[in-house]
């Protein structure tokens, strides 16, 4: 029977168990980082565990942050669902409801009666979740009544695509850096609407 010197065989026990434990921390990096979000709006200061939609490959996260990191509040998704002719539909009157909240004094008879085609007035902006494992998705919608232009703020059941609800309008005037991105939704509309003629 061979001997070996305690030093040696401490030696061997020693860099096994460095190769055990840095298999184990690589297993550990290797394992993907829990992704908690708030829910439920301002009101709800929760939050859950919402790895699942980020892993199997629906959301995103939406990097706003001031130090470039995540939101945990709001993330983008990866691949949007159709609005149907009957979704459509809807969206005259979910707007004139919240233009009637924000702007009583607006004729939104026409929006109503004779509604224009919608489907290129629609920008999806972020998602969020209304209650764990509950996301919504969130868009505009791109109106113009009496000469003056609006977007309206919308939610849509991320799974199903339906239960559409608004949530708030505002108007689009002035050179305002917060509104550069419904400039330039309404820029790209009327492009879309000039070629259409």
């Amino acid at each position: 029977m061979t001997h070996y010197p305690k030093a040696l065989l401490g030696s061997i026990a020693l860099a096994a168990s460095l190769m055990t434990g840095l298999y184990l921390n690589a297993q550990e990096g290797e394992m993907a980082k829990k992704i908690m979000m708030y829910y439920g709006g301002f009101e709800v200061e929760e939050m859950f565990d919402a790895s699942q939609w980020f892993t199997q490959g629906m959301y995103q996260p939406r990097n706003i942050e001031a130090d470039g990191s995540a939101s945990n509040v709001t993330m983008l998704r990866r691949q949007l669902k159709p609005f149907t002719a009957e979704h459509l539909a809807e969206l005259p009157y979910i707007g004139s409801s919240e233009l009637r909240k924000e702007f009583p004094e607006l004729d939104r008879t026409t929006l109503l009666d004779t509604p224009p085609e919608l489907s290129h007035r629609i920008r999806y902006t972020y998602s969020a979740f209304a209650e764990p494992n509950k996301p919504e998705d969130y868009y505009y919608l791109y109106l113009e009544l009496e000469g003056r232009k609006f977007a309206v703020l919308f939610s849509r059941d991320a799974l199903t695509g339906g239960n559409l609800t608004g949530k708030n309008a505002s108007e689009v005037r002035g050179d305002y850096a917060a509104q550069a991105a419904h400039r330039q939704a309404f820029s790209e509309i009327a492009e879309h609407e000039r070629k259409a003629r």
